[in-house]
């Protein structure tokens, strides 16, 4: 009898130590995010607000469990906006901290430089890049939540058309960005009858554009399409005044921010931005697919950073949406080619910066059906949405 009952105590024991040992490793069960984010440097107009809205999805998402029973353990690296360090980072979060997956980084620059690694170490990275050159032509892991230039060029130069354009100007920055976009406008105003009559460039650091702005004023354009993230677009508006010029000015997205209208000013006024929804959320239509998302995201950061968000925020909010899909699509199972296999096999959802449709073909998961993009004027110092 007394050894019946020791092995009955035994066999409970090991019962309940398999039991304690499996809820502890139910509690252990981890997804280990990688961020790269500009939070510092001269793209931190970007960063800043996209490390807040990183750090308080990953609070937010932990608070109810985590992703399919995975809580998240980020990991978050400053890249001041460089390619070169967030190369570096790139690497220590895959050999050093394990990664699963990285998001960011925050410019199309660092991204075209972490794009190949990414690929060769078979880690999916989710960007926040601009350029569809990212993902264009689609390579087996990287993935982006920003429309590309080429959503909002189609969407900037058709709004021009319908308002009676014939010919634009364009006035790109010399970097990544710029570039990209430009060669993208241009290839997209051919494609749909639009003339450009002048194309300038300048330095990133540049400080004054006049001699640009004249030329597109004497090339007789109609209009004229400013594509640059800030500080150039605050500055490029300025000149504009200044010399008194008088056409529509139209700013990509790379522009959407309220710090277009708090450095600009006067200046800003009735320029238009091709953007995302959560400028101007308040404007959205109550049927709109997008509002939810948007909507909370923007009460969600202004109620814990007491600031207005930006349209960069969107970038990260999509990319640990379109995260947790996939992770509920491989069975919970943080594995990389798990992940990245869910990515590319089909993935939609409602996200801040559009209606989100991943394919095999399409690593951005968005297309001119996606309703990304809403046209913005400043009218009396604020966004105001316009057809």
């Amino acid at each position: 009898m007394t050894t019946c009952r020791n092995l009955l105590s035994a066999g409970l024991g090991l019962t309940m130590a398999v039991a304690l040992l499996g809820a502890a490793q139910a509690q252990d069960k981890e997804i280990r995010i990688g961020a790269l984010i500009a939070a510092s440097g001269p793209t931190a107009f970007i960063g800043a607000s996209q490390k807040n809205a990183f750090e308080m999805l990953v609070e937010q998402i932990n608070a109810r469990g985590g992703m399919a029973g995975n809580k998240i353990r980020p990991f978050l690296y400053d890249t001041e906006g460089n390619g070169t360090i967030a190369a570096q980072q790139f690497r220590r979060l895959i050999d050093s901290d394990k990664v699963h997956v990285v998001v960011g980084p925050s410019t199309t620059g660092e991204s075209l430089a972490i794009r190949a690694v990414a690929n060769e170490n078979k880690v999916p990275l989710v960007s926040f890049a601009g350029a569809e050159a990212v993902v264009v032509p689609p390579t087996p892991y990287v993935f982006k939540t920003p429309p590309t230039d080429r959503i909002v060029a189609e969407h900037l130069i058709s709004f021009m058309k319908v308002k009676g354009a014939t010919s634009v100007g364009i006035l790109s920055s010399a970097d990544g960005f710029g570039q990209a976009g430009a060669a993208v406008v241009k290839e997209v105003a051919s494609q749909l009858g639009l003339k450009v009559n002048a194309a300038e460039e300048f330095g990133p650091r540049d400080t004054d554009m006049t001699p640009q702005i004249l030329k597109i004023r004497s090339s007789g354009a109609d209009a004229m399409l400013i594509w640059s993230v800030n500080p150039g677009p605050t500055i490029i508006l300025k000149n504009a005044a200044a010399i008194g010029y008088n056409k529509p000015i139209y700013n990509s997205y790379g522009a959407a921010s309220p710090q277009l209208i708090e450095q600009a000013g006067a200046a800003a006024e009735k320029s238009y931005v091709s953007s995302m929804r959560l400028l101007a959320p308040e404007s959205l239509a109550a049927n709109d697919p997008m509002r939810p998302v948007v909507t909370k995201l923007a009460a969600d950061y202004k109620e814990k950073f007491k600031a207005d968000a930006t349209t960069f925020i969107g970038h990260p909010s999509d990319a640990m949406l379109l995260i947790e899909e996939a992770l509920k699509k491989a069975g919970g199972s943080p594995d990389r080619e798990k992940l990245a296999e869910a990515m590319r096999s089909g993935i939609s959802f409602p996200g801040a910066n559009g209606m989100f449709r991943f394919t095999d073909a399409n690593h951005n998961g968005l297309d001119r059906e996606s309703q990304s993009m809403v046209m913005l004027q400043v009218q009396g110092g604020k966004f105001v949405t316009v057809k």
